[in-house]
């Protein structure tokens, strides 16, 4: 099997999981996480601004705290489920497109900007924050203050920029 985010000539065979078993066991292992699994809760979760590809995934994971996302990401290790990381939502990438047999381990709780110095233009943030939310008033100075035009696309997340780049520096 191949679409365009897992090639098992890459990444090895896709193991083939119940959903059932695999939401029983998450729940389990973090039994404080909201876990989404009913179709009409996955629908919304099926692309990012890339809408052109959807493909909904077996289920969404919605973690609030590292200590979740460790647990998540331990337990898919452990039962061999495919995990795609997703900021908030708005890459036009593809970066971020679930797999039908994998979890969606969406970061849009984490939306906290950690540090902004304006004048060395850096940023810490975790990844759920859109650009937009740097670039407010508060985050700004008289020497970084300048006039940018009005975006026609939704302003991607911190997250989608970290992939665009990936992908034009692999």
């Amino acid at each position: 099997m191949m679409n365009i985010l897992f090639d098992e000539r890459l990444d090895g065979k896709l193991v083939q999981r119940d959903k059932s078993e695999v939401l029983t066991d998450l729940q389990q292992a973090v039994p404080e996480m909201t876990l989404l699994h009913r179709e009409e809760d996955l629908r919304p979760f099926e692309c990012d601004g890339l809408a052109a590809y959807r493909v909904l995934p077996m289920l969404v994971a919605l973690p609030e705290t590292l200590d979740q996302v460790q647990a998540l990401l331990k337990r898919c290790h452990a039962l061999s489920v495919p995990v795609v990381t997703r900021g908030a939502g708005t890459g036009l990438s593809g970066g971020a497109l679930p797999l039908e047999q994998g979890v969606l381990l969406v970061m849009s709780r984490f939306n906290q900007i950690l540090n902004v110095d304006p004048d060395a233009r850096l940023a810490r943030v975790q990844p759920g924050v859109r650009n937009l939310a740097i670039s407010k008033p508060q985050h700004l100075t008289a020497s970084t203050t300048r006039r940018i035009p009005p975006r026609k696309l939704p302003a991607p997340s911190v997250a989608t920029w970290q992939k665009m780049l990936a992908a034009c520096t692999a």
